[in-house]
Order: C-alpha cells, then structure tokens, then sequence
C-alpha cells in the first residue's frame, strides 16, 4: 500500500559550537539522516551560526553528511580542509589592541542588548587568518557568490546595532557566501569581525546559539534544531574553567527554550538535539581545540544514535 503522506516541510538549524561542536553536529546529522530516511540537503531552509553556518554552507552547496563524516574520520582523499591547523590551535593568535565592538557594550548599558552580547564587544578583535575558511567555501560553491541552496541563511550580529542578521535571507544585506561565513564565524577574540560597506558584523553565537525563531513565520512544519552549545544534561565538572563554560552553556541553553517554545506556539514540530554528559566530558572546555575534535566525534557517533532516538 502506498504512503501518500506528504513530507513535512523542515528546516534544518545548525547552532554555533567551534571546532568540537562541528564535529559533534556531524556525528549528529549522520543517525538523523539514517532514522529519518532523509537527506540533509533536503532541507527547506538551512539556518547556519559559526560552525554551523560552515556546515550550513557545505550542505547548501552538495556536500553530503557522509562526505564530511569522511572528512572529519580522515577517510576522505579529497577532503581539502586540514582540521588540525586550519581551524587554528587551541589557543587564539595574539588578538588587536581594539575592541570587538564597543558600541555593543554601550547597548548592553542601556538594555538593548543581552549582556553576553554586550561583553563580547568589549573583548578584543581577534586575528586569526580566515584565509582557509575562504578557501574551503570557494571549493565548495565553485567560487559562486552564494550556495546552490534556495534557502540558506548565516547568521551574524551587526556590531552597530547589536541586531542579528541573517545573509541570505529577503531583506538582509548583500553579502557573498565566503564574507557570510567568515562574520558568522567571527567569534570575538579568536577572528576578527568583517565589515561590509559601512557596517562591521561578528559571530552569529554572541546573541543566540541556534537564531531557530527566526523560523517562526516561515511555512515549515518541522524544526530540526542541533545546538552543541546547549545542554539539558549538564554534567559538574571540576575543572574551574570547565565550570565557567558550563554557566555560559546554560545561559545559552535557555536561549534556545525560549526560541523553541515561540515555535511549538506557533504550531511547529520541533526536534532538538544536544551533547549529554558523556559528550561535554569530551567537550571540555576548550570548544575551539582541533586536539578534541577527533574524541569528540568519536564520542557523539556513540552517544547521538541514543540522542536522535530520544528526540523523535
């Protein structure tokens, strides 16, 4: 008997996380796609911040789950993206004498923006050389100005007015695809902001690490929503900086309760998925360190099998 049950329309939203999120998500979208008995690709919309807004790109541009699991497992002959030097180390290069983004501080001052946001902007501008995220989005969309993608969006704030702007969407600045990617991935301290015309935006993940509502008024039915940077399983490490990194994850974490019960009341489906405990024991608490990223992947091929059951 044939199912004439037609698919719902999903998105996909990948949340922000660094070098070790990056993996996790991975690991994440490979049981997704096998219980599902779908394609990542096939989303309706892609939502990308940071890390996320790479793998959003490599997805709007053809780049197959398994193709980047491969690459992340080191099976991938063609895989032109060094994951142990390109991202950086685990510590940032000696940052500008200037900060992020002063006026997001004066803002934070007067309520318009959260106090994350705000203290982002007074960290120093980073200046790690994004020449080799450039280069991966290059290789990826064949140097087109934006992915094949109907629907792609990359999230990043804009440093003047602390607003969240999602390139590729209606009514967003111009922007192309590699210029996107390098604001969204702009996280303050490690990479410096990158400035458009007269505006200058940073890291996505310093006002929301998923920007799901934005979906909200979409004509989606289904939210599919990986936030590495969230978690519903805190563990307690003792690690005192582990424990710091903890208290911004749940910060960030009630950032994406907020924004999946503004969708369920708007009538969306949402599947969540987050690292448990086991996956934050390999988190740490460096999320940018390439020197993690292999256990961590390893970790979430065991733990997000079970996180995927749970969540659908």
């Amino acid at each position: 008997m044939t199912n004439n049950t037609p698919s719902p329309r999903r998105a996909l939203v990948l949340g922000c996380g660094g070098v070790a999120g990056g993996a996790w998500s991975i690991a994440a979208l490979h049981h997704l796609e096998q219980k599902l008995d779908w394609d990542a690709r096939d989303a309706d919309i892609l939502i990308g911040t940071s890390a996320g807004a790479v793998l959003a790109t490599l997805l709007g541009s053809g780049v197959s789950v398994d193709q980047l699991l491969a690459c992340q497992q080191g099976t991938r002959q063609q895989c032109r993206w060094n994951h142990d030097s390109d991202t950086g180390g685990a510590l940032p290069p000696l940052p500008a004498a200037s900060l992020t983004g002063a006026k997001l501080a004066l803002k934070g001052l007067r309520g318009d923006v959260s106090p994350l946001t705000a203290f982002c902007g007074l960290l120093p501008r980073g200046q790690f050389d994004m020449t080799p995220f450039r280069k991966l989005v290059d290789d990826a969309t064949g140097g087109a100005d934006w992915v094949a993608h109907p629907a792609t969006w990359i999230m990043a704030v804009d440093t003047t007015s602390g607003k969240r702007v999602p390139f590729g969407k209606g009514g967003a600045p111009q922007a192309n695809i590699r210029d996107a990617v390098c604001a969204s991935y702009g996280v303050p301290i490690w990479c410096p902001p990158v400035s458009l015309g007269s505006r200058t935006y940073i890291d996505g993940g310093v006002a929301s690490p998923t920007s799901a509502d934005l979906l909200v008024d979409s004509a989606v039915d289904e939210v599919i929503i990986l936030a590495p940077m969230a978690s519903r399983q805190p563990d307690r490490p003792r690690s005192p900086l582990a424990a710091i990194e903890r208290r911004v994850r749940r910060y960030m974490t009630r950032i994406v309760d907020k924004e999946v019960n503004k969708l369920e009341k708007a009538g969306k489906r949402v599947i969540r998925l987050e690292p448990n405990a086991e996956d934050l024991k390999a988190f740490g608490f460096k999320m940018m360190d390439p020197t993690r990223r292999r256990r961590v992947l390893d970790t979430a091929l065991e733990t997000t099998a079970k996180t995927v059951q749970a969540a659908l």
